[in-house]
């Protein structure tokens, strides 16, 4: 647990510098894992301000699961994928080289069955 902590603090500290529009602050995985994490991660973004250009979830299957790209806000801002249960997997693109963190760098490539589930309206 201690890790997971470590981890979401460093990302964190990661998007303050970057300039990102969502944190681990703002997108919150759920303790007991519902299996439809998207619900949750939607109410949470319908809480922050409006983005330029407008925040929007979009549900892959990567590496055999359900997962959820957040894209909006700074071209430079990353773009976290969540897993079904609202850990993060990783920033499949953006950042200072708009490659992401490097952690899914297969993304691009190997996801499959893109479905855009909400683009925020405001």
């Amino acid at each position: 647990m201690n890790r997971f902590i470590l981890f979401l603090t460093t990302i964190g500290l990661a998007l303050g510098v970057a300039g990102c529009s969502v944190t681990s602050d703002d997108v919150s995985p759920t303790r007991n894992c519902p299996g439809n994490f998207s619900l949750t991660l939607i109410e949470q973004l319908k809480q922050k301000p409006k983005q330029t250009p407008a925040a929007e979830v979009t549900q892959y299957t990567y590496q055999g699961r359900t997962v959820f790209l957040v894209t909006g806000g700074s071209p430079a801002a990353y773009a976290y994928l969540f897993d079904n249960c609202g850990n993060v997997v990783c920033a499949a693109a953006g950042g200072p080289t708009g490659q992401g963190d490097g952690a899914c760098s297969d993304f691009a490539t190997t996801a499959t069955s893109p479905t855009l589930i909400w683009r925020d309206p405001r």
